[in-house]
């Protein structure tokens, strides 16, 4: 008795070479998704950034708001009751609350919340891209973190701030772990590894430049409105990012592949012949009894 198996062949390798022109566009387009984590990393160098102890019990929220480009009004000299935020360094926005007046463990409910809103996006977007295909996912998360990033520079309550924020880094976070699987899933073995150091460099820098952003940024209202003008930009990059052959392949949705791979090979200059199809493997093992 003797058991027979297939061995998974990388289509895409064999048909377009191992990198090529295709291959380095997937890969600039999932390291640009990547610099999400980093406005990730910055918004949690905000949340948990020291403040003045006075200006967390209320006597002197003014003190705190010379290092952050905000003025802080008081008549009875105890607590803010309004603020005005100096948005991008050109609009002055009033505000009836503001995060830089809260208290430390107040800073740290947000960013823990943030970071939760992180770990259930990647687990959720997993299976909403192993269900309905790499590149649903990545435009479901970029097509929500425009307004999303526009409510976090706009809103003045606590309670829909701590929403959104919870949201956001849920739906940022398709972006960063999908960039990942689809420039691995399009990689061949000779490049994975270089291609995807290429892609993780934005986040492995957050933890360099974060600190000195923070720093540049006058205030949160000014950083979402950065990361807003930036997740729109990304938003135009949808068109130009292709579905994951290997997905398809594995749904049996060959047609599909086969399109995809046809465009990609023009990119790469690969000819193909007009008839050409793929025939996938048969993934069933055999159980051969020999008589």
């Amino acid at each position: 008795m003797s058991i027979i198996g297939t061995i998974y062949e990388d289509v895409t390798t064999d048909i377009l070479g191992k990198i090529g022109p295709w291959q380095w566009l997937v890969t600039v387009l999932s390291a640009a998704y990547m610099v999400n984590n980093m406005f990730d990393a910055t918004g949690d160098m905000n949340l948990l950034r020291p403040v003045n102890y006075e200006a967390t019990k209320g006597l002197k929220c003014a003190s705190a708001a010379g290092f952050n480009s905000t003025l802080c009004y008081s008549t009875n000299g105890t607590a803010c009751e309004k603020w005005h935020v100096k948005l991008l360094g050109i609009f002055w926005v009033k505000r009836s609350w503001t995060i830089y007046c809260e208290e430390c463990n107040q800073l740290l409910s947000l960013s823990l919340i943030s970071r939760l809103g992180s770990t259930f996006g990647c687990v959720t977007f997993g299976f909403v891209a192993d269900c309905f295909g790499r590149k649903r996912a990545v435009s479901l998360g970029l097509a929500l973190q425009p307004p999303l990033w526009l409510l976090l520079a706009v809103t003045d309550r606590k309670t829909w701030f701590t929403l959104f924020l919870f949201l956001r880094a849920l739906f940022g976070s398709a972006n960063v772990y999908m960039g990942i699987v689809l420039t691995c899933e399009v990689a061949s073995n000779a490049w994975r590894t270089r291609l995807l150091a290429l892609v993780a460099a934005p986040r492995v820098l957050a933890s360099v430049y974060t600190v000195a952003l923070v720093h540049c940024l006058p205030n949160l209202e000014t950083f979402s409105a950065v990361a807003f003008v930036y997740s729109v930009l990304l938003v135009t990059a949808i068109r130009w990012t292709p579905e994951s052959p290997h997905w398809l392949l594995f749904n049996r949705k060959i047609e599909t592949a086969e399109k995809i791979i046809h465009e990609a090979a023009k990119k790469n200059s690969v000819s193909l012949c007009s008839e050409f199809k793929i025939r996938p493997a048969d993934h069933c093992v055999r159980l051969l009894t020999s008589t």
